[in-house]
Parts: structure tokens; C-alpha cells; sequence
């Protein structure tokens, strides 16, 4: 531990006598590092983050494909009714619940201000596994009378920002849409929905549908299919056993839903083929949002293209690192010829490397909030707000501490290897162009410029094309007259 020490007081005097040297390298490095570092913050947001629930690979999202006579709010829904069979009768799940996001209007201490809502059944929470942070949380007995629980749960985000995370607020009377509702208790942190896109401030209970969707009510309406219905998969079953044992209870409720009064209005054709619909059952762990497949291809795109950064970036340093053991040939030379053991040498010297790519990997976080600030202003909007976090947490740490090992031993590791292998007798007489001008060094060095030149050509081509689709989409006409409207 005491050489470590050592090696590190060493590379530190060494670096600071070559201050050009170390702010390109670092410069170079925090680039790249920060780049990698800030889509991996909106991709493991996005793509990649479970949610924090209890069990979440266990959570499914209930989807109807085939014909739909009547209204329908969006894909994967059914109706309400639909959904209260299901829950009812099915024998997979070990529990059920359904939700629906509205904005609401909130009235607090005399001012109004419009947030993200949330209509849930009883069932959300407990089947959810989320857990109170102040209070408690919705259970199915807050969800059996219509209009008959004017209560609301706060999520804890909401709680802090707009409440000051204040226990007093439990029991206090807020007003929603026009309707006094009782907060009786605040999420538990980290909770805000199970919708990516849609962060939920308060969550009230879905029979109080009526007084948030006013003239809208459609609780009873089975060709009305807006709720999004959720089921937690029994131990032991699988989703594809589960999808057959829904579908046998579906064909039972297409059959009844088709003689009701409802469906007067709908042809014979269009009621065979409402007969023939299908059920699937989606993952969910992940939450449900349709934007995580949008974005899916442009955000693995972008880490790629954020990666051949990091690796020009690598062979811009390791070039620099070529050049400057040109200049320490001779130290090194003496050393090795003084006894000091090849290993010990390269430690040194991948230990000045680990130093540029902590200090790359330091400056780079702080690019990389900076980028995700300018990121989460292009991703497309999702109803009131796509809230992403900007804020380095663990995940993101260790994803960095990662990138800047990987990055030093890229750059770090070869360069070490060629210094310490020259020929000690010409290097001492100071034939020093002899020992750097050809062989495996040179042939090193030309790839790494080779490798930096083809990665840049084909960043460049690339953001040639995206600026040329840019253009071309700029140039089309709206399809209609634009001026004055």
C-alpha cells in the first residue's frame, strides 16, 4: 500500500510539470467520459430501471387486440367493467388493480395550480407493495362506494416540494377539481407512478371518477375502454400460461358484452369479429409507457455514437502518452538499467493514468448534468411531464467509475508496455530518435491515428446526414396555409 502511495504522490509531481499536457488529456478525456455518462443517465432511466415496487418482474399490463365498437382512450385499455371481471374471477394473479392519468386542478392555502393525477382501484398500492412514508396508503376499502371517498394519497416527491415534507398535512383537506378531498397519507420515496412519462402527485381512488372527469363517467360502460389493468402473476405461473387461461375468460365476456343493450347498434360482421379478439399480457416491470419504444433505437444510437467518442478520445491520449514517453525514454532507461523491475515502472505509469482518468472522470459528471439538462428538453413530451433526473445517483456512479477504469487501461495500458521495453544501450547514449523512429512503437502509433481518423470521418458522415434530414424536414410544407394561423 505504501508503493501505491507512492506511485500516486510520483505520478501527481509528474503531471503537474506538464500542465499542457494534462488539461488536453484530461479535456479529452471528460468529453468523452461525461458524453457516455450522460446518455447512460437518460438510458438507464428509460430503458433500463426497474420500478420500486415489490417484485416488479412479476407485474404484467393487460392489452385486447382485435375490433372495438365504441370509444377507445389510448392503446392497451380496456373497460372498467372488464376490468372488475378479470379481477374478480381469473385464477392467475395474485392480485389486480387498474389506473388512469388525468391532471387535476389543486387548491391549497388559496392558490390553484394544475398537477398530475392519478385515478387507482383499492388494490393499487397493496398489490404494488409500495409502502407509506406519512399516514396510509389507499386499500380497497377506499374504492367500493361511487363518489363515496373523497380521499387522496400524495407521492413523496409531490409531498416535499409542494408541502415541505410537513407530517401535518396528513389528515388536511385539499381541493381537487372543484371537490374537497382528505390527504391521508404520502408514498413512499422514490414512488411516483408506474407510468414512464407520467410522474403522479396525488393518486385518488378511481370511484371518484365522476367529480375529476366531470360530464366523463363511463364506469359502467363496457364500450368505453380507458383503464389500464395490471396483474401480479402467481408463484409458479408463467405469463404465456396465464395469457391462455385469461383468453378462455374473455371469449366468455365477448360472448355476454355482445347481447347487452349496449351493443344493440353493432352489425353481425363487426360482432364476429369483436368475438375473435385477443388478449396478451405485456411486461411491466419496467413501467408501462409507449415512449420507452420510441425512444429505444434513437438512445442505443446515441450511446454508440457517445462510445467512438470515448475511443478517440482514448487514442487522442495514448497518442499524447506516446509522445510524452519519447521525451522519458531516458529517465526510464536509467531506472530499468538501475535494477528497478519492469512491472514496478509500469505501475508508475498506468498509476498516471488512473489519475488523468479520475480527474477525466470528475469533470465529465459535470458535463454530463449539464447534457442531460439539454437531453431531457428533446425528449418528446409525455401528457404533463417527463420527469428525469439530472442527478448523478449510485447506478450512474458506478457506471462512470467503470467507464474511466476501462478508459485508463485503453489508453493507459499499451503506452505503458512500449516505454518500458527500449533498447537501454542506444536510449543511454541519447539515440533516442533510433529507439522511437520504427518498430512496434511506430506501427502502434500509425494505427492509432488511423483508428482516430476513420471514427471521426464516421461521426462526421453521420452528423452530415442528420443535418441534410434536418434540412430536408424543415423544407416540408404543413399542408396547409401556414401564415396567420
Amino acid at each position: 500500500m505504501n508503493a501505491v502511495w507512492s506511485d500516486l504522490a510520483f505520478a501527481l509531481r509528474t503531471l503537474r510539470k506538464t500542465p499542457a499536457f494534462t488539461v488536453v488529456a484530461i479535456a479529452s478525456l471528460a468529453l468523452g467520459i461525461g458524453a457516455n455518462t450522460a446518455i447512460f443517465t437518460v438510458v438507464d432511466q428509460v430503458l433500463l430501471r426497474l420500478l420500486p415496487v415489490k417484485d416488479p418482474q412479476r407485474l404484467v399490463l393487460l392489452s385486447m387486440k382485435g375490433v372495438f365498437p365504441g370509444s377507445s382512450r389510448g392503446d392497451d385499455v380496456l373497460s372498467y367493467p372488464m376490468y372488475a371481471d378479470f379481477a374478480a374471477n381469473n385464477s392467475v394473479f395474485s392480485g389486480m388493480f387498474c389506473r388512469f392519468p388525468v391532471p387535476v386542478n389543486l387548491g391549497f392555502s388559496g392558490q390553484t395550480e394544475r398537477i398530475a393525477a392519478e385515478l387507482v382501484s383499492g388494490t393499487y398500492f397493496p398489490v404494488l407493495g409500495v409502502e407509506p412514508a406519512a399516514g396510509r396508503l389507499l386499500t380497497p376499502a377506499d374504492d367500493r362506494i361511487i363518489n363515496g371517498h373523497p380521499v387522496v394519497v400524495l407521492s413523496n416527491a409531490f409531498w416535499r416540494s409542494r408541502f415541505a415534507a410537513k407530517a401535518e398535512v396528513v389528515g388536511k383537506e385539499i381541493v381537487l377539481n372543484g371537490h374537497k378531498m382528505t390527504v391521508i397519507g404520502v408514498a413512499q420515496r422514490g414512488f411516483d407512478g408506474v407510468e414512464l412519462g407520467y410522474s403522479a402527485q396525488v393518486f385518488i381512488p378511481m370511484m371518484m371518477k365522476a367529480q375529476m372527469t366531470p360530464p366523463w363517467d363511463d364506469m359502467q360502460n363496457r364500450r368505453s375502454r380507458w383503464v389500464y389493468a395490471f396483474g401480479r402473476l402467481k408463484p409458479g405461473v408463467s405469463r404465456e400460461q396465464a395469457q391462455v387461461a385469461l383468453q378462455t375468460m374473455l371469449r366468455g365476456q365477448l360472448e355476454m358484452e355482445e347481447t347487452e343493450q349496449g351493443f344493440s347498434d353493432v352489425g353481425t360482421y363487426e360482432r364476429a369479429q369483436y368475438l375473435k379478439n385477443t388478449i396478451g399480457l405485456l411486461p411491466a416491470s419496467r413501467s408501462h409507457s409507449d415512449l420507452r419504444t420510441r425512444m429505444q433505437s434513437p438512445l442505443w444510437a446515441l450511446l454508440s455514437i457517445t462510445a467512438a467518442v470515448l475511443l478517440i478520445a482514448c487514442a487522442n491520449v495514448a497518442n499524447l502518452l506516446l509522445a510524452r514517453s519519447a521525451a522519458r525514454q531516458r529517465e526510464i532507461a536509467i531506472r530499468l538499467s538501475l535494477g528497478a523491475a519492469r512491472a514496478r515502472v509500469i505501475s508508475q505509469l498506468l498509476i498516471e493514468s488512473l489519475v488523468l482518468a479520475a480527474a477525466g472522470g470528475s469533470s465529465g459528471l459535470l458535463i454530463a448534468s449539464w447534457l442531460d439538462g439539454m437531453l431531457a428538453g428533446f425528449l418528446p413530451p409525455e401528457k404533463i411531464s417527463l420527469q428525469l433526473s439530472t442527478h448523478p445517483d449510485t447506478r450512474v456512479l458506478l457506471f462512470t467509475i467503470a467507464v474511466s477504469l476501462l478508459t485508463a487501461i485503453l489508453f493507459g495500458l499499451i503506452p505503458a508496455l512500449q516505454a518500458t521495453k527500449p533498447d537501454i544501450a542506444p536510449t543511454l547514449k541519447s539515440e533516442v530518435s533510433t529507439v522511437i523512429g520504427g518498430g512496434v512503437q511506430l506501427n502502434f502509433r500509425k494505427a492509432l491515428v488511423t483508428a482516430q481518423v476513420t471514427l471521426s470521418l464516421l461521426l462526421l458522415i453521420g452528423a452530415g446526414l442528420f443535418i441534410r434530414s434536418l434540412h430536408n424536414l424543415r423544407g416540408l410544407g404543413p399542408g396547409f396555409k401556414a401564415p396567420d394561423v
